[in-house]
């Protein structure tokens, strides 16, 4: 079964889902998924996120009621179950995917990642998301895996964070932009150190 417990954000949902946010604006607008609340905000479901994916693909108008039997069907279906089906009408069958398989296992992992790195402590840096445990900003570790930092160099830099946090940390970032004004990137402290070893690298 889906995972209930498995809640994201909006943007989270839009980044793991690879749907665009004004879909999912749209779509909980329209009320073609249900969030739940939790202090105000919308949260979205893996299944909920599985679902846009899945009208995406079918590509025809299909009634409210229908949207809702899929919807049903999908919070009590296994990831695994590719290939099940359900009948909408005597001339329209819809089969699981295995995008829409892979987008509930994606959504998941990424939940369960996510509540065990991301860590937000006021008295630790000031309250900036850090990797659980450590003083490490997640949007540091995110900006020296997409300047092309190397696993070996990650690794010898920050020991105590596993490989896995790494693909987290960029993933999280994507879905949490920092507000305001973005920090400039060359004047990062993981931009200059990365700098710094290519320029000693290649002396």
């Amino acid at each position: 079964m889906a995972s209930t417990s498995a809640l994201l954000t909006r943007r989270e949902a839009a980044e793991i889902g690879r749907v665009p946010l004004n879909t999912i604006d749209k779509a909980i607008e329209q009320g073609i998924v249900k969030p739940k609340r939790r202090a105000g905000r919308p949260l979205l479901p893996a299944h909920e996120v599985a679902l846009l994916v899945l009208l995406r693909q079918i590509d025809v108008a299909l009634p409210v009621k229908a949207k809702g039997r899929l919807r049903r069907w999908l919070a009590h279906l296994q990831p695994q179950a590719v290939g099940s089906e359900l009948a909408l009408s005597e001339a329209l069958r819809v089969a699981m995917t295995e995008d829409v398989a892979q987008t509930i296992e994606r959504a998941e992992s990424y939940v369960r990642l996510r509540d065990r790195y991301v860590e937000r402590n006021p008295a630790v840096m000031g309250g900036e998301p850090v990797i659980t445990g450590t003083r490490v900003p997640v949007r540091t570790i995110a900006s020296m895996v997409e300047m092309g930092e190397t696993s070996e160099v990650l690794r010898e830099d920050y020991p105590h964070i596993p490989q896995e946090a790494y693909t987290l940390a960029v993933q999280w970032a994507h879905a949490n932009p920092r507000r305001g004004r973005p920090a400039r990137p060359w004047d990062t402290t993981a931009s200059r150190r990365a700098r710094e070893r290519r320029v000693t690298h290649g002396a």
